[in-house]
């Protein structure tokens, strides 16, 4: 693999860019893998955040209640 890029943020896309479309085919599969996981990490960072903002917010606080509620009503339709 070549060197990492010493470039300013804003120039490394053209460079990468270049770099993938030099690739050989079978190794195309592994990129897309690569930057699936990249992009399934920042999703889930992003959700996170979301989720630990929500439960200092108190937005949870019933969670347990509601989750009681579903499963009693759930086990009442089933009998």
């Amino acid at each position: 693999m070549n060197a990492p890029i010493a470039a300013p943020p804003e120039q490394k896309r053209p460079v990468l860019h270049k770099l993938i479309d030099e690739l050989p085919v079978e190794e195309l599969d592994l990129v897309e893998r690569v930057l699936a996981r990249l992009e399934m990490d920042r999703l889930w960072k992003d959700v996170r955040e979301g989720f630990t903002a929500d439960w200092a917010a108190g937005k949870y606080a019933r969670l347990d209640e509601v989750i009681r509620e579903v499963r009693a009503d759930l086990k009442q339709r089933a009998a």
